[in-house]
């Protein structure tokens, strides 16, 4: 089916600043070829942030090994969305909960990019609140608290595998934000927790 040019030209006409700029930045790489320059002479016209155009060239050709360690590097060196802190590098944790309420049982296992001390924190506080809240519900609970509490244990020892792994889904994932951000730290930090919270 051929691509209606003059519609789609329309439509983004008719969208927001937040919503070219969330194509720009998260869905470019999902859009047919022949639309991205449509959506670059949109951003050109409403004079939005030049740097969404490298966001949407980031995501449109494929990704080398030089350019993935690039962005891994960059991530790990920005300050902790957590603390602040630009003290250690950033790294990647999984943070497992269990919380039950009688015949209900929630399990929750999340990706976050912090600090250390701050990822060690957050894991301590997860693991006291599985420990007290997760053997309530029945007949889940009783099973699924142990297991969280023993795979936390066991994360200690592939922690560095775990967090090569969060950092380099989250680098590719979010590669368009994280290039039309580049050089604007407090963007990324604000995003990379906007994303632990919403995990």
């Amino acid at each position: 089916m051929a691509i209606d040019f003059d519609q789609i030209r329309n439509n983004y006409a008719n969208f927001d600043n937040f919503k070219i700029e969330h194509l720009a930045k998260n869905e470019a790489g999902f859009i047919e070829p022949e639309v991205i320059p449509i959506l670059i002479e949109e951003i050109n016209k409403r004079g939005l942030d030049p740097d969404l155009i490298k966001g949407i060239e980031a995501q449109t050709k494929e990704i080398t090994e030089i350019e993935l360690n690039e962005l891994k590097t960059k991530i790990k060196n920005l300050p902790c969305p957590d603390c602040g802190s630009k003290g250690s590098p950033l790294i990647g944790s999984l943070i497992r909960t269990v919380k039950s309420f009688f015949v209900i049982t929630i399990s929750k296992k999340t990706s976050i990019i912090t600090c250390k001390s701050c990822a060690d924190k957050r894991m301590k506080n997860a693991l006291i609140s599985t420990f007290l809240l997760g053997w309530w519900g029945f007949p889940f609970g009783i099973f699924k608290t142990p297991i969280a509490i023993i795979a936390s244990m066991m994360d200690k020892n592939k922690k560095d595998k775990i967090s090569d792994g969060i950092i380099t889904v989250f680098a590719i994932e979010n590669i368009g934000e994280i290039r039309t951000n580049w050089d604007k730290e407090n963007e990324l930090v604000n995003f990379i927790g906007h994303v632990n919270s919403s995990n």
